[in-house]
């Protein structure tokens, strides 16, 4: 941990002692801290889509941090909470779903997350969004699931307009260079009812990992021409290990055992594990096979204090992307 944020977490510590009262404006800083972002624009919705936004956050600080709850001023964003508890350097998400079922128009809310540990502290996200009643898709969102790189996969969205049939679909457009795009249509019956058919596909050329994009639908019309469809899958490696593992806290001169878990699509053999921290010794497995598990051992010294973060290299067999990294953190503390 750098010198800033262990003289932050010395300050926090101190300050329970006179920041007692809840919602202290005090308090906030080192909240502010642990989130990159605190809003999020959701644009125009159709109704019924599946619309839900995920404010990631970090605990920077050698204090476990504690979310007690977390509430919205309106029906029409409901968030949860993705973890609780979270150590040093672990990270943590607030999902906020945008109702799109039960309201239209144009909604906006606050979103206050709660935090009683280390000590009280308020986080407030922005979320913000226009429901359209008049134009559906189904499905709500574009889920590609789990996809093995280099696959690929093709999926359909049925997008209907109620209104006056002079409505048209004059672009679609995608940040994401992964992702191709279709379109069929129009048909138009004597209601004034519009319906395209998407042919949403992503490319062979995707990178490992999840994505969470959206498609843009630019439409005619002049009030609202921009609509967004979600877009959400993750691209599986041919080698999968956990992006991070954490060991809490340790004791300096004590140590703690864990194990790291290596998947692949075919048999392979790990040929050798790699970490710039001799605290850590790792136990190479032997074979060949689909699935194995590394034990490790982290031993503190006497002298040992403070947070850290190391990464682990596994090199194994495989012809194609036959390494694969993860980080190992936790703390060193009394």
């Amino acid at each position: 941990m750098d010198q800033r944020h262990r003289l932050l977490s010395i300050l926090l510590l101190l300050a329970v002692t006179w920041l007692a009262a809840p919602g202290s404006a005090s308090a906030q800083p080192w909240v502010k801290e642990m989130f990159p972002e605190n809003s999020h624009d959701f644009g125009t919705v159709p109704r019924g889509a599946k619309a839900e936004y995920r404010f990631k956050f970090t605990n920077r600080y050698e204090e476990n941090v504690h979310v007690a709850s977390v509430r919205s001023s309106c029906g029409c964003t409901i968030p949860r909470i993705e973890s609780s508890d979270l150590i040093t350097y672990q990270e943590g998400g607030i999902i906020c779903e945008f109702n799109t079922r039960s309201f239209i128009g144009a909604k906006s809310a606050v979103v206050t997350v709660v935090f009683d540990r280390p000590f009280y502290g308020e986080m407030q996200l922005m979320v913000k969004g226009n429901i359209r009643s008049d134009i559906v898709t189904e499905p709500g969102e574009i889920q590609f699931g789990e996809v093995d790189r280099g696959a690929g996969k093709s999926t359909a969205v049925n997008i209907t307009y109620a209104g006056t049939n002079r409505w048209e679909i004059t672009d679609v457009r995608s940040a994401n260079q992964n992702l191709s795009v279709k379109l069929e249509g129009p048909t138009r019956d004597s209601s004034g009812r519009v319906g395209y058919q998407m042919q949403v596909r992503l490319k062979e050329s995707a990178p490992a990992g999840e994505f969470n994009d959206q498609i843009v639908i630019v439409t005619n019309d002049k009030n609202y021409n921009l609509v967004t469809v979600p877009v959400r899958g993750r691209i599986v490696p041919p080698l999968v290990m956990p992006a991070s593992v954490e060991l809490g806290t340790i004791q300096p001169g004590s140590s703690k055992t864990n194990r790291i878990i290596v998947r692949g699509k075919e048999p392979f053999e790990i040929k050798k594990v790699e970490c710039p921290d001799s605290r850590f010794v790792f136990v190479t497995p032997t074979g060949s096979k689909k699935f194995h598990t590394i034990p490790f051992r982290f031993q503190s010294e006497s002298e040992d204090a403070g947070a850290f973060k190391e990464k682990v290299t596994v090199t194994t067999s495989l012809a194609s992307d036959g390494i694969a990294s993860t980080t190992i953190s936790g703390n060193v503390a009394e």
